[in-house]
């Protein structure tokens, strides 16, 4: 796991090399830089399989091919083997080493063949080819500046180039609003696009204009459309298995992050399974009774697992939100500061640890899987803040959007909302944040439930064997799963009637103390006089929005080391704060 940068069309040494500083936090173990004619590459490395060897940028033995990848290939030994039996010979036990034979093997459609999270980047000479996975758990920004092509595994790293622009974008503006999240390939930033999931990027010196063509990235399983539902969990149970123990490999520990909720403790409960031994979970909440903390504790207890917790007070949640909102570079809010806190504490013991994202939109674990105006409801106001705005969601938004008309039978709406979640919402509102949530600590975290051949099958079956419409039930497939593994004991078992908490409520009540702060302290003229006071239900998000135009319009997105959200609050309310506004 690790950070990578390049350019594409001038030979500037010192800019790839502070594009990569900017990213030492992805990979603390080493860095790197390679700069070939009008080609530079940097590289931050975070060390996870072959810890002696396989350091990037690599070469093939013969040929000006390079090589820069952000990621883990899970099938690395399967191809190795493959190639190897083709006359590849190899140099190291890297995982990222079968990447350049596979490019030599099969050029441009050498991603069709990984099975992994990836963003990678390859330079044949001076042609440049990105590549980022299927379902987008690896990011990859890319921007124009003159005469050249800029990428990163991060924004703040585009921005040091002074020819980029830092302005927001008022089309991924609108998407946030009406959506809560962004699409297809925006950024917030005007000239900084995200390369989509399952796509591939070519430029070159001589024409450094960026061409992106998707490839052949997922396939459904026929067989999951004739299966009947007990065929069909006995294959869940049996991917799931192989998901978790493909995931496992790494010449380092493995933890996990355990919020007591179903779909972590189905993870622990396959860890345990597969390793035969003791692993460390860990669990985060705003107090030691919190919900999740009481749960994981009994999972934990139950599989005899170490359990490491992190409380958070409210004085350090404070202190974190610039250093968050940096690191994340989204209009994200403050959901995902626990797992922000929680991933500092995992990476004091290890390097690496699973997570269970991706399950509530493969199985179908949120409302609007069972109600149609659940979606609609928070639409709907938000439709006439856009007209007063005079801005126009993107076509993909408009898409979405038109999927929640009464036009489509519910079962087309349930189809379209299973293929819209696991598009847009799963990438721009978790799979970004939970990278760089742990990537800024230096922590590699991989999700089993969007193992390829998991979500291949799982896509590809009826809607009814994963939500029950008419029994109001919602990720049932998953569910008869964790009772099939437990045998309907034990606190898994209690995990599958638990009600659906999910790690923001673990920062629930620090987020309301927020809150009752900024409207304690910001005046009313405040919403009242701002140009986008309007967009916004409440004087905290309105606050995030100045915090986050505060670090990177302003700022560039330079680390706000002495930015103090106290001190923002009271410079936007004109006035010290009381020390009765902070308690």
């Amino acid at each position: 796991m690790c950070g990578i940068a390049g350019v594409v069309g001038v030979a500037d040494g010192e800019l790839v090399a502070e594009m990569t500083r900017t990213l030492a936090h992805r990979g603390p173990d080493d860095q790197r830089f390679d700069l070939a004619g009008p080609v530079g590459l940097g590289f931050r490395r975070l060390s996870v399989v072959d810890l002696t060897g396989g350091r990037q940028p690599m070469r093939l033995a013969a040929g000006g091919v390079r090589l820069i990848v952000n990621g883990e290939i899970y099938n690395y030994r399967a191809l190795r083997a493959r190639l190897g039996g083709r006359g590849h010979v190899f140099t190291s036990a890297s995982d990222s080493e079968v990447i350049l034979h596979l490019y030599e093997e099969y050029g441009e459609r050498f991603a069709e063949h990984l099975r992994g999270m990836f963003a990678v980047a390859v330079a044949d000479g001076d042609r440049v080819l990105l590549a980022r996975d299927p379902l987008g758990i690896k990011p990859l920004y890319y921007a124009s500046a003159p005469g050249a092509l800029l990428f990163a595994s991060e924004v703040k790293a585009l921005l040091r180039h002074p020819g980029v622009d830092a302005g927001l974008d008022a089309q991924a503006f609108a998407d946030h609003l009406v959506l809560g999240h962004i699409s297809g390939d925006q950024t917030y930033f005007r000239h900084i696009r995200s390369l989509p999931p399952g796509c591939l990027l070519t430029a070159s010196a001589e024409d450094p204009e960026p061409r992106v063509t998707p490839y052949r990235a997922t396939t459904p399983d026929p067989a999951a459309g004739a299966a009947t539902f007990d065929e069909a969990l006995d294959n869940v149970v049996d991917l799931l298995q192989d998901a978790v123990a493909t995931h496992l490999a790494a010449d380092v520990e493995v933890g996990l992050t355990l919020s007591g909720g179903l779909d972590s403790a189905v993870l622990a409960t396959l860890m345990r399974r597969v390793t035969g031994e003791p692993f460390r979970v860990y669990s985060v909440g705003d107090s030691p009774g919190h919900p999740d903390i009481v749960q994981a504790r009994r999972v934990a207890g139950w599989l005899d697992l170490p359990h490491h917790v992190e409380v958070i007070g409210f004085q350090r949640y404070l202190d974190t939100i610039p250093a968050y909102l940096w690191s994340c570079e989204t209009l994200v809010g403050v959901g995902g500061i626990p797992l922000y806190h929680l991933s500092g504490r995992i990476a004091r013991d290890v390097k690496v640890c699973l997570n269970g994202e991706g399950a509530d939109e493969l199985f179908g674990g949120y409302g609007d899987y069972l109600e149609r105006q659940s979606r609609v409801r928070y639409v709907q106001p938000r439709l006439d803040t856009l007209r007063r705005l005079r801005a126009l969601p993107s076509p993909r938004a408009r898409e979405i959007l038109q999927g929640l008309s009464g036009e489509l039978s519910f079962e087309e709406y349930l189809e379209r909302t299973f293929a819209d979640n696991m598009r847009d919402q799963l990438v721009r509102m978790h799979l970004e944040t939970l990278d760089k949530s742990s990537m800024a600590a230096g922590l590699e975290m991989r999700v089993p439930f969007l193992d390829k051949p998991l979500v291949e099958y799982v896509t590809a079956l009826p809607t009814e064997y994963k939500v029950s419409h008419r029994f109001g039930l919602q990720k049932l497939l998953l569910r008869r799963a964790a009772l099939r593994l437990c045998g309907g004991e034990g606190p898994l078992a209690d995990s599958v009637l638990r009600r659906k908490i999910g790690a923001p409520s673990s920062g629930w009540s620090l987020r309301g103390e927020l809150k009752r702060l900024c409207d304690r302290s910001l005046p009313p003229e405040y919403r009242e006089r701002h140009e986008f006071g309007f967009c916004f239900d409440d004087n905290l998000d309105l606050l995030l929005f100045d915090l986050f135009h505060e670090i990177f319009v302003v700022g560039r997105g330079e680390f706000p080391g002495d930015l103090s959200v106290t001190g923002f609050i009271a410079r936007k309310a004109g006035r010290p704060l009381a020390s009765a506004d902070v308690r």
